[in-house]
């Protein structure tokens, strides 16, 4: 059976330079495919540049934490109209079903928001894997069915040998990312058999990839998630991910990946073009 790998880059929409950054990977190097934002500045560019390059997969990258929210989902903002930053605030806020009704509706938005302006999601994930979170299970699965996107990704993290272990945040996060598989399986929904990369989230450089080139799964289909861009134009303020963007961004530009990608006859893919499921 063929290992297909889907390699996803998170944060396109963020600012100008990472949405560049991001492209670049694609043009020329391994990168398959990447997670729009709704809410960020670069948005409205960003689906621009997606519709004229139709080999990059494009999904929506659904964010409750960050930017600017396109509801008025009130129970989950702060008092001055903006998304709390932080996921024990978010986690706090979501205790009421009116509340992830709300957040339900703001990813319908977003989601909408794109397909609106011509973007066509081959899946949705998150920004800081919120839709992990048990409170809104049910939202983001509702969410895609209504919006017709068919794969939701989730971060069930696969050990690789000689990369580092998760943390305890990430181990639980982990978890709920298989609780959330079984959900989505049973809704009749898809999602990836494996996933790497919370481990690693801003390490993932041309060493990394080797071993992870090597120690792939021989399951169905995967993800490895990264974070390339430019970070000229954001601040510490914007992303904890600064010149982290940047080493990522060369290592999946770097012949040596690929070379060591090929040498597994691993196949590149993107969520659309997948044939694993339920």
């Amino acid at each position: 059976m063929a290992i297909r790998l889907i390699i996803n880059a998170d944060d396109f929409g963020f600012s100008r330079g990472i949405t560049d950054g991001i492209l670049w990977c694609h043009r020329e190097g391994v990168l398959t495919s990447t997670t729009w934002m709704a809410t960020m500045p670069d948005r409205d560019r960003a689906v621009e540049l997606a519709r004229q390059t139709p080999t990059l997969g494009v999904g929506v990258h659904l964010c409750l934490t960050q930017g600017t929210p396109l509801t008025k989902c009130r129970r989950i903002l702060n008092r001055d109209g903006t998304f709390p930053r932080g996921l024990p605030r978010l986690f706090w806020r979501l205790r009421s079903h009116d509340a992830q009704r709300e957040a339900q509706d703001e990813m319908v938005a977003q989601i909408e928001y794109g397909r609106l302006r011509g973007l066509k999601p081959t899946h949705v994930d998150s920004h800081k894997h919120v839709h992990h979170l048990r409170a809104l299970h049910e939202a983001v699965i509702t969410a895609a069915g209504v919006c017709g996107v068919k794969w939701i990704r989730t971060a069930c993290e696969t050990r690789i040998a000689g990369t580092p272990a998760m943390g305890w945040a990430y181990g639980r996060l982990a978890k709920l990312a298989e609780e959330l598989k079984g959900k989505i399986r049973e809704r009749g929904l898809k999602t990836n058999d494996w996933f790497f990369g919370l481990a690693t989230t801003g390490r993932t450089d041309s060493a990394t990839w080797l071993k992870i080139a090597a120690g792939v799964p021989d399951l169905r289909l995967g993800e490895v998630m990264v974070h390339p861009g430019d970070a000229g134009d954001v601040t510490r303020a914007d992303t904890r991910l600064l010149a982290q963007r940047k080493v990522e961004m060369q290592a999946l530009r770097d012949p040596l990946v690929r070379e060591a990608l090929e040498g597994r006859d691993i196949e590149l893919a993107r969520y659309d073009q997948a044939a694993s499921g339920p």
